[in-house]
């Protein structure tokens, strides 16, 4: 638990249970000074529980951590009150209990409600540790019955003692209480397993020979070293499973936890839902803003993954690639991402730009069978958000989302990277001639407007982009004053332009980016068949082509050249009518227009329309 001032600052029911933890102690304390009071110890025996107490504190003051970020702590004072229970009653083990678990807490400076609480509790284990006492006397008669009341004596302190504290811990942070338990039983069982079997030791020693107890620095070092062993050990485990940048689990916890997951749905029926999540353009960040801040980013979107109030497992399985483990259906899954994509939305990064991720979302056993089957679908789901244009989510469905096999997805990976090759091919566009790169670009915006009336699948319209973009790529081969002349060119030179369709399909080939090279070789045939390279006419011609004759033909009657001026767009659109049929496609023509229409850029000339797609 944290540190609050006061006890007004904790949730009601943590204020309800400590209040209540106080006043079951309070008769427990005040029962044991009475009955102290009324049988007062002799001085032997006084000396005797001042060793076990001055023991307990400095064993309770200096206690070993179970946990790996110390949240719960085990000392070997549970050794002393145990002992000290068997040999003097029980009045003196919640005396030892209590006044060990106050000196602890006043030494570490702990908030007078927590410090209240814990020395209460410690105080009731002290005193459900008598148990045994209770039910068969005070008194055990030999080794065997030592040892036994030892182990239920302290069976029933661990219980007593773990059930209040993740009470409260469960009251204070609001998670389940019954992990808590079972997490802290766990821990604490063996240890105290341990110590129990020392505590009757301890006795049987002391009622043989007061000096004996000497014997038990040997063991009680050992468990000392056997604590902190374990620790070391589960520190170890811990980092071998962590994430060294963001905290969260690895690849290989991951694994671990999915198979274990798995085995508790086969188990008791429960769905379980696997969101895998990839942040959008994290190499852009890389490389705009330093690796340092790339991981900064890494980092913070680590704890947007688990600032969620829902049941759930984050991982990073490397790079900007993320998994959560969500054990709920699909509804329940739905939410979380829901609020994870709406922390995404309010947050603000530290290099001072938004973060968006895309997430894909499959669930046991509704899509899938085994782990490798619930993999592969959330692995096409978060392929499917991610080209569906980013920053979006979704939950399989056979309907929407196409799974790719692994050939499959090797081979899109290649093709996407000869793509983004061809397209660094645009700056050789650019340095040639400044108006033919401004002006492909603009052809790439139209001919992403038009394909996005007529329907086009996304990877689809991508392709055409790009083919925009390098329609104009034969030109590197064309002479600077032909392409700069002022006035009109002659046939020759005319010849010589005419070329670079196959030249640019020519700087392509090899490249195997089909059908961009095609739709590039063709983006100058007419539907009448008067064109060139090869005289194509009517659907002869690659659809992709009668895009970009379109849009290219309207870019260039829009933009002012050395050897005219720029008609506006109602010009511009009327003469692609009038050639609708012969040069054009009609059909190709109308999605151009409604573009342009829906878009509210007809009327303007070039300039006004780069302004505005701008603004």
């Amino acid at each position: 638990m944290s540190d609050p001032a006061g006890i007004s600052t904790y949730p009601p029911r943590l204020r309800w249970l400590i209040t209540s933890v106080l006043a079951l102690a309070l008769p427990v304390a005040v029962g044991a000074v009475v009955r102290i009071a009324l049988n007062p110890p002799g001085a032997a025996e006084a000396l005797a529980v001042l060793l076990f107490l001055s023991l307990a504190l400095v064993a309770e003051i200096k206690p070993v951590p179970l946990e790996e970020e110390d949240l719960s702590t085990v000392s070997v004072a549970f050794v002393f009150i145990l002992s000290g229970l068997i040999l003097f009653g029980w009045e003196w083990a919640v005396v030892i209990a209590g006044i060990s678990a106050l000196a602890a807490q006043l030494v570490e400076r702990r908030p007078l409600p927590r410090t209240a609480f814990n020395t209460a509790v410690y105080a009731l284990s002290g005193f459900a540790a008598a148990l045994p006492a209770f039910l068969f006397g005070d008194s055990p008669g030999d080794a065997v019955a030592v040892t036994v009341y030892a182990l239920l004596g302290g069976a029933a302190f661990v219980a007593v003692n773990v059930a209040f504290i993740s009470l409260a811990i469960s009251f204070h942070d609001g998670v389940a209480l019954r992990p808590l338990v079972k997490h802290d039983f766990r821990l604490a069982c063996p240890v105290f397993g341990i110590q129990a079997f020392l505590a009757a030791l301890a006795a049987a020693l002391w009622t043989t020979d007061a000096w004996l107890l000497v014997l038990m620095a040997g063991p009680l070092f050992t468990v000392t070293l056997y604590q902190r062993s374990s620790l070391a050990s589960r520190r170890a485990i811990r980092d071998a499973h962590t994430d060294s940048l963001t905290r969260l689990g690895n690849s290989r916890a991951y694994e671990l936890a999915l198979a274990a997951a798995l085995e508790q749905a086969a188990e008791d029926g429960t769905p379980l839902s696997l969101c895998l999540v990839d942040v959008d353009d994290f190499k852009q960040i890389n490389d705009m803003y330093g690796h340092q801040a790339g991981d900064r980013v890494l980092a913070e979107v680590s704890r947007l993954l688990t600032a969620t109030g829902a049941d759930g497992s984050a991982f990073r399985l490397g790079g900007d690639e993320f998994a959560l483990l969500i054990p709920s259906d699909q509804e329940g899954a739905r939410r979380h991402v829901e609020a994870l994509f709406r922390r995404f939305s309010a947050a603000d990064f530290s290099h001072g730009q938004p973060v968006t991720v895309s997430a894909g979302v499959a669930t046991l056993p509704d899509h899938a069978a085994d782990a490798e089957q619930l993999e592969r679908v959330a692995d096409g789901t978060l392929y499917w958000a991610k080209h569906k244009g980013k920053n979006r989510w979704c939950i399989y469905s056979p309907v929407v989302v196409r799974l790719y096999s692994v050939d499959e997805l090797e081979r899109r990976a290649e093709y996407q990277a000869r793509l983004r090759a061809a397209e660094n091919l645009v700056r050789v566009v650019d340095v040639k001639d400044e108006y033919t790169g401004a002006h492909s670009e603009r052809v790439a915006l139209l001919v992403e407007g038009i394909v996005r009336q007529l329907g086009f699948e996304d990877e689809l319209a991508e392709q055409l982009k790009l083919a925009g973009r390098l329609h104009d790529l034969g030109k590197i081969a064309v002479s600077d004053s032909i392409l700069q002349k002022p006035e009109a060119l002659t046939p020759a030179e005319q010849q010589h332009v005419a070329a670079h369709p196959e030249l640019g399909a020519a700087l392509l080939d090899g490249m195997e980016i089909r059908p961009v090279d095609i739709w590039i070789r063709h983006h100058h045939e007419h539907w009448d068949g008067s064109g060139y390279p090869d005289g194509l006419s009517g659907e002869e011609i690659p659809l992709g082509s009668r895009v970009i004759l379109v849009a290219d033909a309207y870019d260039a009657i829009t933009t002012d050249r050395t050897y005219r001026s720029a008609s506006r767009a109602d010009e511009a659109l009327a003469e692609l009518n009038r050639k609708a049929g012969v040069q054009f496609d009609p059909t190709i023509v109308a999605a151009l227009e409604a573009h342009l229409a829906e878009a509210g850029l007809a009327g303007m000339h070039t300039s006004e329309r780069a302004e505005q797609i701008v603004a």
